[in-house]
């Protein structure tokens, strides 16, 4: 890319020039929008179906049916159970489902409105920067592929990160909105205040923009974001304490394992499926790096990388921890056309950077027409069938699958991945779990990795689990005391061994 195809000023995209190229870029434009509402729908419709997507929807599930009910968030009565979230999400779904009737319902539902407002969110700031509609349009189809194409589970999902970042998105496009209003500054802080308050970890945007007020911002909009946020956070902290307790703090902030080749394999999965992208948005950014706002969305895109890599290595984190370099990547879409001068060069542009979806694509249709052409239907009925079954077994249930012990009727026993995580740092006797099947305490243990499997060859090299849900000494004691009684859609589901056949 030579230097002269990228405006050193304002780009005059308001009126573009009526020939071939500028129409071939909006012909592209519109096509990658026809094919983000198509890929869209696939967790739109998927939404209404019974089954889980993952076993972190009948965790939150869980949350939010005691937040409902009034009920304690940080003591459910089992010592093995823990949460390790802020509160806000829980009352947030469990208020919408008031409405829907029920809380996996609400939250894939939330899931799916806040992926529309980050994508709203990531348009709004690339017209801020001076960019046409058209390209704004284009970053936020181009954060809406990213999401749909490569991140399908995610969409739609009753989980709280992307309620927590649609909260956070919209402070950054406030921040980047212009105007001189104390009340925007104030309103900025109290969407990152709400954005935190719903998923923790999501803190690279407001430090990013603190960061920018503090270098770059007037004196009166330092102490007046600078006070807000602090005078929030202080009376978070203060109200948390007294409403909930020591409990609160001791649980969110409790230790977890980190683990460097953890975060190798994750960071390494994130490039492989964005190097296109990245590599095009990041030089064009950097050859701009002078022009407001792109120096700030490179600094985030690279910031966002830092984090999401740290992130990366904890226990039981997923690629959700780089959504920001996602939705950085979009914004850099948009800003990246916005300052290429020649319509035909900004066509080439935009298919470049979203090569990746396109060659992509097929696959996610082909799993949009299995999956509503009957795949969905059948999964249903295989859930439900391992309900029914989980619902005739009396007793402890130990369940991976939350959902299904959450709609089999059961209470909340054994949360495996913190439980796990609170044994390795010795919160919890380390044969916490292999004590109670020693001695048939737990009625039915029900596993859904495939690499927690206890009957898989341990002589046989497997690729490290993304998740360790259990510990060695606990599936070598479940493989000698359980026995197979039943695989299902859910996993596998073990019994004692003097349980099998007999229903009590």
């Amino acid at each position: 890319m030579t230097q002269d195809a990228i405006q050193e000023g304002p780009s005059p995209l308001s009126s573009p020039p009526p020939d071939g190229g500028q129409r071939a870029y909006g012909l592209a434009v519109f096509c990658l929008l026809g094919l983000a509402l198509v890929l869209l729908a696939y967790p739109a419709l998927r939404i209404a179906w019974d089954f889980e997507i993952d076993n972190t929807e009948g965790w939150n599930a869980y949350y939010q049916v005691r937040a409902m009910a009034g009920l304690p968030l940080y003591d459910v009565g089992s010592p093995f159970f823990f949460n390790n979230y802020p509160p806000l999400s829980f009352y947030m779904v469990g208020a919408v489902a008031r409405l829907v009737g029920d809380p996996v319902i609400a939250g894939r539902l939330l899931s799916l409105v806040a992926v529309l407002s980050i994508c709203l969110s990531v348009g709004s700031i690339v017209r801020s920067a001076g960019a046409s509609r058209r390209d704004g349009l284009f970053a936020a189809t181009t954060c809406a592929l990213f999401f749909a194409a490569f991140l399908t589970d995610f969409v739609g999902k009753d989980n709280p990160q992307l309620l927590g970042q649609a909260f956070g998105m919209a402070g950054l496009a406030l921040h980047l909105g212009g105007g001189d209003r104390t009340g925007r500054v104030m309103l900025t802080a109290l969407l990152f205040s709400i954005s935190v308050l719903t998923k923790h970890n999501l803190i690279c945007v407001p430090l990013l923009v603190a960061a920018d007020i503090l270098i770059r911002g007037p004196g009166r909009h330092r102490a007046v974001f600078f006070a807000t946020g602090l005078g929030l956070a202080v009376a978070s902290a203060v109200g948390l304490w007294l409403w909930i307790g020591k409990i609160f703090f001791t649980q969110l902030l409790a230790s977890r394992s980190w683990d460097l080749a953890r975060a190798f394999l994750i960071t390494t999965e994130v490039l492989g499926q964005f190097q296109a992208p990245l590599a095009v948005v990041g030089l064009v950014l950097l050859a701009v790096r002078r022009q407001r706002p792109a120096g700030l969305i490179l600094a985030y895109l690279g910031a966002a990388l830092v984090l999401g890599i740290f992130f990366a290595g904890g226990a039981a984190t997923d690629i959700n921890v780089f959504f920001d370099v996602f939705i950085a990547l979009a914004i850099g879409a948009g800003l990246s056309v916005h300052r290429i001068g020649a319509p035909r060069a900004r066509m080439a542009l935009a298919l470049a950077i979203n090569a990746g979806v396109l060659f992509y694509a097929p696959f996610c249709l082909g799993r949009f027409g299995v999956d509503i052409l009957g795949e969905m239907d059948r999964r249903e009925q295989l859930f439900h069938d391992d309900i029914a079954y989980l619902a005739a077994i009396p007793g402890k249930v130990l369940c991976q699958s939350h959902l299904l012990c959450l709609r089999a009727g059961k209470p909340p026993f054994y949360d495996t991945s913190n439980a796990v995580q609170a044994m390795i740092a010795g919160r919890l006797p380390a044969d916490s779990l292999t004590g109670m099947l020693r001695r048939h305490e737990i009625a039915l243990v029900q596993i859904t990795d495939p690499q927690s499997e206890p009957d898989n060859n341990p002589g046989v090299q497997k690729e490290p689990a993304r998740f360790i849900d259990f510990q060695d000494a606990e599936l070598d004691m479940l493989r000698r005391e359980y026995v197979l009684d039943r695989v299902g859609i859910s996993g596998r589901f073990y019994r004692p061994r003097d349980r099998v056949g007999n229903p009590g």
